[in-house]
């Protein structure tokens, strides 16, 4: 099996892992945080490449900024445990492990992403 597939195989686990520990944990936010904060910097140094980290940075501070502040302050929605600006401290994580997992697996399993 190549690194390329073997990478791609470990991008979808973590991306199916980060959407399982969201509805495992539910009720308990701070293992949410702890397990989200945790799985991102393993995703990365799996992947073996610094572009993802740039990736990483950009969903985790944007995510929130585009999606989920203009939805709270409109009153589209609310989250059941808000902790800052209205938003669980999870969700910056979340954005950023979903992203990284998504991009990556989808690059890997098109074949666009070269060697390395």
């Amino acid at each position: 099996m190549s690194k390329h597939r073997t990478a791609s195989y470990l991008a979808y686990v973590l991306g199916v892992a980060t959407l399982a520990v969201m509805y495992i944990f539910s009720s308990n936010p701070g293992v949410i945080v702890v397990t989200l904060a945790a799985m991102g910097p393993i995703t990365l140094i799996a992947l073996h490449s610094g572009r993802y980290v740039a990736w990483y940075i950009v969903a985790s501070l944007l995510g929130p900024i585009i999606f989920d502040i203009p939805g709270l302050y409109l009153g589209l929605w609310s989250y059941g445990t808000p902790q800052l600006l209205g938003f669980p401290l999870w969700l910056p994580f979340f954005y950023g492990n979903i992203t990284v997992s998504f991009i990556y697996f989808l690059l890997a399993t098109q074949g666009w992403m070269g060697k390395r």
